[in-house]
């Protein structure tokens, strides 16, 4: 009786502490803890916006969030990049995120300021992604851009769906002023 109680805790202990591993995992890159926004418009020279937070989603508040500064009834084209940087060591995971486009998209939601934003580039399913957009800035004001990159595991994401579907990787309130 004890063998048999010993074998269905052995049996019992591998096949619960087996890990399903998936070579094809889509949230298998490192966290998203640094982003650049690098507008671009006609006749201008690239403007750079920088937003770092360590710890990643949660925790501590950001360490660096640059105020996004933008030409009042000028159209541009962002290009977002995405970095995981640890201990001074920057690794740039924005082709991790194109390559994973089907479980990710990204997210502008503007406040107290007139932005129309289109996202360009589009996963497999024809769904869009985000890194690549057009930006139609409005009128002088200031306000915000509450900036999210949500992960949806297969299956999940939609052709239109609302910036709480899935989870976040990182989601941060980035202040603007059009001029």
């Amino acid at each position: 009786m004890k063998r048999f109680l010993l074998a269905v805790l052995v049996i019992a202990g591998v096949v619960g502490c087996k890990k399903t591993a998936s070579p094809a995992d889509e949230n298998e890159h490192e966290s998203v803890n640094k982003i650049e926004f690098v507008f671009n418009s006609t006749g201008s020279a690239a403007r750079t916006f920088i937003m770092e937070d360590p710890d990643g989603d949660g925790g501590n508040p950001p360490s660096r969030i640059d105020t996004i500064k933008l030409n009042a009834g000028t159209t541009y084209t962002l290009d977002v990049k995405t970095y995981n940087l640890v201990n001074g060591v920057q690794k740039d995971i924005t082709s991790v995120i194109s390559s994973q486009s089907s479980s990710h998209e990204l997210y502008f939601i503007p406040t107290g300021i007139t932005v129309a934003i289109t996202k360009n580039d589009k996963d497999r399913k024809n769904y869009p992604v985000g890194l690549n957009s057009t930006w139609v800035v409005g009128s002088a004001a200031t306000g915000t851009i509450r900036f999210k990159v949500m992960h949806k595991p297969a299956g999940i994401k939609g052709p239109n769906d609302a910036p709480t579907v899935g989870h976040s990787d990182i989601d941060l309130n980035i202040p603007v002023r059009l001029q």
